[in-house]
Formats: structure tokens, sequence, C-alpha cells
């Protein structure tokens, strides 16, 4: 009824007709209402994460003191995210970008009006309280949601409404990462395996930049990575990004399978549905007490691993090695892949609400990590600075990984640059992308993708 009331009122003052003026202003408004939802879930995850990191007693690179809270606390944000999704808007279960791909290819661009106040909140509780999933793919939804209400609430044709739904997945996940550009692309690629939706471009474009202009107001314009990498020096070492492309392939293909393969565990537990999330925190919890670095996307670690310092952890109790020495600490590093792939199957394979583009860039991060230390052992002459050349295979291997699961290699080639702030790892990762992309062939971590604009029920006569 509200909706209806401020619809008739929307359509009187301003009515979306196709034109190059209309689409500029909705662009805009996306952009804005977007950017400033970004905001706000943004700063809510800080200070719940805050909260509760603290309640277990955990600090930045340090395993959590109060270590047998970790299954309960997770558990608990699961329960929370399962009841807020049933409730309000099922659709908003998992990790958010498939919503809005099935919505522009089989839903003439429509998401339900409460799905981004769903999305909100449960992700809020999943990765707030620790679960194994990322902020971008929630901001997908919430943006391509707020989006879908905008364009509907100016009466704008259905193909506007299609392409909406792109310019805001495109404006949240570029607010998120502060990167419009790669996210603008992203948007138009990531709905196909094998093809772009080229005419949504421009609108993404101004909203995306629009809404990192509000992102980076309220919060700041630093870039996401700020590891000091290498720049290339040699023929040879660019070589060794090859091998790191076909390393990340091996492992964004189990991403996938144990991914999928735990999600359609899950929808065979014959339980209510709201109690599957609360058993995947609890999982992804007792994961967290012998590998705390799960929690939350996790690529914020890479950082730290970088540095060389490394811990093991047994009920709370830290082990701590160097990675550039020690033996162990490599093979307890490797373990983190799969421990990693496991709990974001158990947070957001279960039901939860989050994304899986941050744990994607853990994974891949820690594949370049573990390629860094067996090229340093074995060709030690090849490279001259180690942690350099670590922090790039770390960066690479983070986007080559997500690259290639996710069908989208232009898109994560370009938030290569904008993410660093530099241009100095395009030639490497455009080596370690394009490889990982051709060898994960078929497996993507978005099911709803289709293969190009011929097989999208988006461009079949009938649905125009």
């Amino acid at each position: 009824m509200i909706f209806h009331v401020v619809h008739r009122l929307a359509v009187r003052a301003f009515r979306v007709r196709g034109t190059i003026r209309d689409q500029i202003l909705l662009s805009l408004l996306i952009g804005l209402v977007v950017g400033g939802v970004s905001v706000g879930f943004y700063l809510t995850l800080l200070s719940v994460e805050h909260w509760v990191f603290t309640l277990m007693g955990m600090e930045a690179g340090h395993p959590p003191s109060q270590w047998f809270l970790a299954p309960l606390v997770v558990g608990l944000g699961g329960l929370l995210s399962g009841v807020i999704v049933y409730s309000l808007a099922p659709e908003a279960e998992g990790h958010g970008t498939d919503a809005v791909v099935a919505a522009f290819h089989r839903r003439a661009g429509q998401i339900s009006g409460l799905a981004p106040l769903a999305k909100f909140l449960a992700s809020i509780a999943t990765i707030g309280f620790g679960g194994s999933a990322g902020r971008e793919g929630p901001m997908a939804q919430i943006g391509g949601g707020i989006a879908s209400i905008l364009s509907r609430l100016f009466n704008s044709p259905i193909r506007l409404q299609r392409t909406a739904v792109l310019v805001g997945m495109a404006t949240g996940i570029g607010a998120m990462f502060k990167a419009p550009l790669g996210a603008s692309v992203f948007a138009i690629e990531v709905i196909y395996r094998r093809d772009f939706e080229a005419e949504a471009l421009i609108p993404a474009f101004i909203a995306a930049l629009t809404g990192y202009a509000v992102m980076g107001y309220a919060t700041g314009f630093e870039h996401v990575f700020v590891m000091e990498f290498k720049p290339l020096t040699s023929v040879v070492e660019l070589l060794f990004f090859a091998i790191l492309g076909l390393f990340t392939a091996v492992a964004g293909v189990a991403y996938v399978k144990i991914f999928y393969g735990i999600h359609g565990l899950f929808k065979t537990i014959s339980l209510p549905r709201p109690v599957k999330p609360f058993i995947g925190g609890v999982l992804t919890g007792v994961l967290a007490i012998f590998a705390p670095q799960v929690l939350g996307g996790g690529y914020e670690w890479m950082g730290v691993f970088v540095e060389g310092e490394v811990f093991i952890s047994l009920f709370g109790e830290a082990y701590y090695f160097n990675l550039y020495r020690d033996v162990v600490p490599v093979l307890a590093i490797l373990l983190l892949i799969p421990v990693k792939i496991l709990a974001t199957g158990f947070s957001v394979g279960s039901g939860g609400s989050g994304g899986v583009f941050a744990p994607g860039l853990f994974i891949g991060g820690v594949v370049g990590l573990i390629t860094s230390i067996l090229i340093l052992t074995f060709f030690p002459g090849y490279v001259s600075d180690p942690k350099g050349f670590t922090a790039s295979m770390v960066i690479v291997g983070m986007v080559s990984l997500f690259g290639g699961v996710s069908k989208a290699p232009l898109a994560v080639l370009i938030m290569v640059s904008e993410m660093t702030g530099s241009y100095e790892l395009m030639a490497p990762a455009m080596l370690s992308i394009a490889i990982s992309y051709f060898l994960t062939g078929r497996y993507s971590i978005y099911s709803e993708q289709v293969e190009d604009r011929e097989r999208s029920p988006a461009h079949w006569r009938s649905l125009k």
C-alpha cells in the first residue's frame, strides 16, 4: 500500500522513459542511495565484528583467548541469519550475487522489496558473528535490490529494470572494494560465462563512481591492498606467475566443488531451515578453534602472512613460527586452504548470508603464499626481494583464483590496479588469471550464470 502511494507520487514527479537523460538521473540516484547504504552496512559490520571479537578476546594477528566461545558465537550468528532470512525474504539466503544474476535473466529485473533489508540484517549476523563470508556479495544483492525498487518506483521499462539491478550490483561491490571501474565491468561480465551485457556499462560507471565517492567521503579513499609488492624484473619471474595460475585453477575447482557439495548436503537435511545456518555456524566455530584465520572474509590476514610470522592455534594457545625458515608453518598454512573452503561451505552453503568473493580472495592469497615459498626454496637465485615477491604472488593469487571461478577475468584484472593503486602487477596478473580462467573450464562459483546472451531469457523476444 505504501509502495503504491509513493509510486504514484514518484511517477508524477519523474517517470523513466529510457532516454539518456533519464538513465543518467536514475544511475545517479542509485549511486547515491546504494552508496549511503554501503556506508551504513560497512560501519555497522565493523561495530558488530569489534564487539564479537572483543567478546572472544581476539586481536588482529592472534587467536582468540576465549576460544571455547567460537562455536557458540558463530552458531548464534547463523541462527539469527536464518530466522531473519526465512521470516522476511528467503531469496536473501546464500551469497547474494546469484540472486541478482537470476533476477536479470529470469525475473525481469525484479527483486523483492524486503530482500535488501533481510540481506543487510542477515549478513551482519553471519559475518559480524564470525561466519566465513565476505561483505561484497551481500552488497551486490542489497545494491541490486535497491536499484530494482527505484527502477519500479519510477515506472522504468522492463529493459531498464533489468539493467538497473546490474547497476546496483556494481555500485555495492565498487563501494566495498573501492574499485568502481572493476565493479562496473564485473556486473556486466559475471552474468555470463562467455559474454558481456554491454548496454549496462555506462550506467554502471555513473552509479559505481557515485557510490565510490560516497563511501570514500565517509570512510576514506585508501586502497584495499596496502602490501608492498615487487614489480617484475625478469621474464623468469613472469613464468613463476604462470605456475601460480595453474595452482589457483586447481584450488578454484576444489572451492566450487566442495562449496556446492556442502550446499547440496544441507539441502537434504530434514530440519527447519533457520536451524541449518546455526549448524553451519557451529561447525565453522569448531574449525576456528584451530584456525581462527577462517573467521570473517579473511583476506585481511594476507599482510600478516607476508611478514612471515604465523601461528598454529591449539585451543587458544598460539605457537609462532617464521614462514620463510620453518617447514611446519608452511604445512599449516597449506591446510588453511581446505579449512577455509569447508568453513565457507558451512557458513554460506548452509543457508547463511554472506559473500563468497572474500573467501575466494583468501584461498587464492594462501595459494600465492605457498607458491612463493616453494619458488624461494627451489629457485632462490631468481628473486632479489623475497618479501616483495611474496606480496606480489599473494595479491595475484587472490585475483587469479577468483578470476577463474567467477568467469569475470577482465573485471578482476582491472580490480588489481584499483585495489593496489598501481599498474605494476597487470602483466603477471593477466598471465595468471588467463591460465586459471581456461583451466577451471565450466566450473563457476555462480550457479545462475548462463553461457551467453543468446541463452539468457532476458534477451528472448517474448520477454522484451
